[in-house]
């Protein structure tokens, strides 16, 4: 592939992986609260969410949901319910004044991660209209969407990665606060619910 196209694919990525999704926050809130290894799992499970909905994103699968508006709706609803429920767990936390190293605050996991990433089907239909701005149709198909996801991958685990060891170093000054971190946590999840609602 042409080098400029993956400069540009990769800037992209870099700006998508950096902006707070609900899995760069669970990421964020995470890291704080148990630390980089207990973080991994999570990670892993929003790497492994992003390769499926890239898959199904190159695949065809977003035809499916873009030409089904009830299914659409359907695992957009659940997947709303599911981040304000998470939203829900930190306003509880934060009303209980639950340390966020106690283990009654709960922990996300592979399986978290999974779901975060795979509830939204904006985002399938997302990867499907971005990944052929940066096709050629010249070029062997399977070589540039192999490419495309890879760097997809290793960007966002690498941002991700880098998030994580940042909260870490800071998580001294959010143990003094936890109940104000819990608070604010819950709330952004909510507006994400809102923002994803309405949009």
């Amino acid at each position: 592939m042409d080098t400029n196209i993956l400069l540009s694919y990769a800037l992209v990525c870099v700006i998508s992986a950096a902006t707070p999704g609900p899995g760069t926050l669970a990421v964020l809130a995470q890291s704080i609260r148990f630390g980089l290894r207990q973080t991994l799992p999570l990670i892993v499970g929003i790497q492994l969410g992003l390769f499926l909905i890239s898959i199904a994103a190159v695949s065809g699968l977003a035809v499916v949901f873009k030409n089904s508006i009830i299914l659409y709706n359907i695992i957009q609803y659940i997947g709303l319910i599911y981040l304000l429920y998470l939203g829900t767990l930190s306003l509880i936390a934060a009303y209980k004044n639950t340390k966020i190293s106690e283990p009654a605050m709960g922990s996300f996991s592979l399986k978290h991660g999974l779901i975060i990433t795979c509830i939204s089907p904006k985002t399938l239909l997302f990867f499907a209209s971005f990944f052929p701005l940066f096709i050629r149709n010249e070029l062997s198909y399977l070589e540039q969407v192999s490419w495309l996801i890879s760097i997809l991958l290793i960007i966002t685990l690498s941002v991700h990665l880098l998030y994580s060891i940042i909260m870490v170093k800071i998580s001294w000054v959010v143990y003094e606060y936890a109940k104000i971190f819990n608070f604010i946590v819950g709330i952004l999840f909510i507006i994400l619910v809102i923002l994803l609602a309405v949009s």
